[in-house]
């Protein structure tokens, strides 16, 4: 199947975007407007909120394939050729990605051309999320054996899903501060304790704050402040989270980033003329509402 063309230099600056299936040329689509550097498959920008990786068949020398497990779960190989790997440079730009408000987006190299015009381009795969990681034994580029990091990177289109799936209104006696203080203990949750339980982790985290922002909301969109248009299936009022940070970015599971609204607002603020201006104005309204005591 043929690859599209690589795609001209995005404008935006301040909020890298790319189309998922798309190949982008590296340097001048990628590195120029948004920084990181040319080389390596672990590309941290020092000026724009994103942290590239790039994965290909290079990870081969090294006895190990990046790759989807079958939860769908991104299987990344850390960087380091000799020697133990070391939560340093790239290793440590995955892992704090979300404390530091970088989203991380993932590429996979693909040849074009032959001969002299042969050129290494890049697909875009999607946006992804730090879920936990696992250290595993293997060979670095002399053949010594040596301690590895795969991350485990969880697709943010899958997490996005989850929370527009129906919600299920968990345990009725529960307080409107109840409900908070478990979705704050669970936006804590970093992903790197045992490795087995991070995938539930990260999803339960979702389904936790949702759960609260929905609740928070009693019904009524927290930008326009009208009703919920319609009821979902079994009764209960259709409203959809939104991250006022992208979902990967700083703090992206705590409620004081996350708002309950109806569809049109939640398109409006996504593409509409003025979705930065009423997106900064919803972030000024959860802080508000964050800092009051629900009951």
């Amino acid at each position: 199947m043929k690859e599209k063309s690589a795609s001209p230099p995005i404008a935006d600056p301040d909020l890298p975007s790319f189309d998922l299936g798309h190949v982008y040329d590296r340097w001048p689509n990628l590195n120029i407007p948004y920084g990181g550097g040319r080389q390596g498959g672990i590309s941290d920008s020092a000026r724009s909120p994103v942290t590239f990786l790039f994965t290909g068949e290079s990870g081969e020398r090294y006895g190990y394939h990046d790759r989807y497990d079958d939860e769908g779960t991104f299987l990344f190989f850390g960087e380091g050729q000799e020697g133990d790997m070391r939560f340093e440079r790239g290793n440590l730009a995955i892992k704090s990605h979300s404390s530091r408000g970088k989203a991380l987006h993932l590429f996979r190299t693909v040849v074009e051309g032959k001969g002299k015009a042969k050129r290494k381009l890049q697909k875009y795969l999607g946006e992804f999320i730090y879920q936990d990681h696992e250290w595993v034994t293997a060979p670095d580029l002399k053949g010594n054996l040596r301690q590895a990091i795969i991350f485990h990177l969880a697709p943010v289109a899958r997490l996005e899903r989850l929370e527009l799936s129906p919600a299920v209104e968990p345990d009725e006696g529960m307080t409107l501060q109840e409900f908070r203080s478990r979705a704050i203990a669970a936006s804590k949750v970093d992903g790197s304790g045992d490795s087995k339980k991070g995938s539930r982790t990260i999803y339960e985290r979702s389904r936790a704050v949702r759960d609260y922002v929905l609740r928070r909301a009693a019904g009524k969109c927290e930008l326009c402040e009208q009703p919920a248009p319609f009821r979902r299936k079994g009764g209960l009022l259709y409203l959809e989270p939104h991250h006022t940070t992208r979902l990967s970015d700083g703090g992206p599971d705590h409620p004081q980033f996350v708002a309950a609204l109806c569809p049109s607002c939640h398109r409006e603020v996504h593409y509409g003329e003025h979705a930065h201006e009423k997106n900064s104005a919803l972030k000024d309204r959860l802080q508000v509402l964050e800092l009051s005591d629900p009951s």
